[in-house]
């Protein structure tokens, strides 16, 4: 069964994901957005839990955007 996250680690994930995108310029495409957020949760599930981590990985993991 899934759980759900705690509001502190959904609110990790929306600051990393907030601030990739103000970093790479992409607040106005949702479609990238959108593929950041999945990277983002993909990496928070695989056991990336500190806030620096989560970060420089995102910025590697969604280079195509």
């Amino acid at each position: 069964m899934i759980e759900p996250i705690s509001r502190d680690d959904a609110r990790l994930c929306a600051g990393v994901v907030r601030e990739v995108v103000r970093a790479k310029g992409i607040a106005n495409d949702p479609g990238a957005v959108a593929k950041l957020t999945v990277a983002v949760a993909r990496l928070f599930n695989k056991g990336l839990r500190e806030r620096d981590q989560l970060m420089a990985a995102a910025m590697e993991a969604d280079q195509a955007v």
